[in-house]
């Protein structure tokens, strides 16, 4: 099964979801033509990402959860997002609007709900999008359309000046939890929740790959600051990481950081349709070793796929996943030094035509032109000097 067949086809109609945006109308048909082709009937999708891919709404509460008191049921004719009465009201004119939306009393749960879903399927065989499905829906949502793209540049030029807004806003003394919350305030306010922040001050920055913020004495901002973000606005997430430095750049930083834009650069000027994720993790190991850093790759993943989740996925040592125009990746070189660490990280599109096209620029931010083993060039940001 191929969406991007099935989206070039005359079957192709948005007619009986007139009320629902283009873009998930889209989405609907494509998942309809592949539940047919699969002989799946019913579908109940729970999960984030494809009820985020199939709706672009919120189906969760606490946002540590990657299913809530929201489903949607699929068949042929029917689409239909089934809640509690709780949560009614905004799934229908918030979260979903344009979707039938059924409501079940709380009182009851879970089989308020079942009850309504039961109904809808009609004793017909019904899969969940966890199911044998999944792999397949995976694939549907990474190729992403003309909608998804507006959408993602959208978000990119948001995301972009977002981290770069927090990064001139921290200050020596900052805890690493003040500088999350400053980093939220920052995203929140252009619509966009942040599902990862990690922030690292100092020489933390080398000891903590994944470093959650922290609170207390130790934490506060001496000198270089390292924010990684990824960011979700109606299920799209993009990912960027910036580094900003008070005073003169340390001699090690310096160094560490020129070799992962270096790295970025190769990385990103290399994600070319055939690739495999295998042969993108050996040029990424090569890229390494070549400037001195072999042991890096064996420290933090290096990124892949990014979409509807953070990563769909990682660049590993076998993998079979092969590059494909028409979708999105973000790449993460990071370097921990003895006494500093760096990391390099955009989103990037490769568009129909195989191009590289940035999503996740910082406006005004200082950028690198930088030239690769081939002699090519990709500009990356570099440290931001305060």
């Amino acid at each position: 099964f191929s969406s991007e067949i099935f989206r070039n086809s005359s079957l192709f109609c948005f007619g009986a979801m007139s009320g629902i945006a283009p873009q998930y109308a889209e989405h609907i048909a494509a998942c309809r033509e592949l539940m047919k082709a699969e002989g799946v009937e019913c579908l109940l999708v729970g999960k984030a990402p494809a009820f985020f891919w199939l709706t672009g709404g919120r189906c969760y509460v606490p946002t540590i959860e990657e299913s809530g008191p929201a489903q949607l049921f699929l068949d042929q004719e029917k689409v239909v997002v089934v809640t509690t009465a709780i949560e009614g009201n905004k799934m229908r004119t918030q979260e979903c609007p344009g979707f039938e939306v059924r409501e079940a009393a709380w009182a009851g749960l879970p089989g308020t709900m079942d009850a309504i879903i039961e109904e809808l399927v009609a004793g017909r065989k019904v899969e969940k999008d966890t199911d044998s499905l999944s792999a397949k829906i995976d694939e549907l949502m990474v190729d992403l359309s003309d909608a998804d793209v507006a959408a993602y540049r959208a978000l990119g030029k948001d995301i972009g000046e977002a981290l770069a807004e927090a990064a001139k806003s921290v200050s020596i003394g900052d805890s690493e939890y003040k500088v999350a919350g400053i980093t939220h305030a920052c995203y929140n306010k252009r619509g966009i929740d942040l599902v990862m922040i990690a922030v690292a001050h100092d020489e933390r920055i080398a000891w903590d790959r994944h470093p959650l913020p922290r609170l207390g004495p130790g934490t506060e901002l001496k000198k270089v600051c390292m924010i990684a973000t990824c960011g979700r606005r109606s299920g799209l997430v993009a990912s960027v990481s910036r580094v900003v430095c008070f005073g003169e750049v340390p001699a090690e930083l310096r160094t560490i950081h020129d070799v992962c834009m270096q790295v970025d650069a190769e990385i990103n000027l290399a994600t070319v349709p055939g690739k495999t994720a295998d042969e993108l993790y050996h040029l990424l190991t090569k890229a390494y070793a070549d400037r001195g850093f072999a042991e890096q790759i064996l420290q933090h993943h290096q990124g892949g796929l990014i979409g509807y989740k953070c990563r769909h996925w990682i660049a590993q040592p076998g993998g079979t996943q092969v590059i494909k125009a028409g979708r999105a990746y973000a790449w993460n070189p990071t370097i921990a030094g003895k006494t500093i660490g760096s990391k390099s990280e955009d989103t990037i599109y490769l568009n129909k035509d195989g191009a590289v096209e940035v999503l996740s620029a910082s406006p005004d931010w200082p950028m690198v032109d930088v030239k690769t083993a081939d002699g090519r060039t990709m500009p990356r940001p570099d440290i931001l000097v305060r």
